[in-house]
């Protein structure tokens, strides 16, 4: 899985690419909650290139969004691709991640 990092304005969006699923959540879990130490105010997820996620995927999106509000933060989401949304539907979590635009995200109009 591949991650890339864009910050603007103290939110840092962060584009995900590739699966999430237990044979990389334990690999990327520093580098994730490394990414949310580096945000000032907003994390934003691009998930929209994940084309795989488990419930060990799933357990990483909620520990980002429980250390985020423990530190101040806000996590968000900020596109979904049909894997994850299908994952967030069988799971009904949506109502745990805001969804929003990435071009929202990165600040542009």
């Amino acid at each position: 899985m591949e991650l890339k990092h864009t910050e603007h304005n103290g939110n840092l969006l962060l584009s995900l690419n590739g699966g999430l699923t237990i044979f990389q959540a334990a690999e990327r879990k520093p580098e994730l909650l490394h990414a949310l130490a580096q945000a000032s105010r907003t994390l934003s997820l691009d998930l929209s290139r994940v084309d795989e996620i488990d419930t060990a995927g799933i357990q990483l999106l909620l520990l980002l969004k429980r250390e985020a509000a423990r530190n101040g933060l806000q996590l968000e989401v900020a596109a979904y691709s049909p894997a994850v949304l299908a994952a967030f539907d069988l799971l009904q979590l949506h109502s745990l991640f805001d969804a929003e635009t990435v071009s929202l995200a990165e600040g542009a109009s």
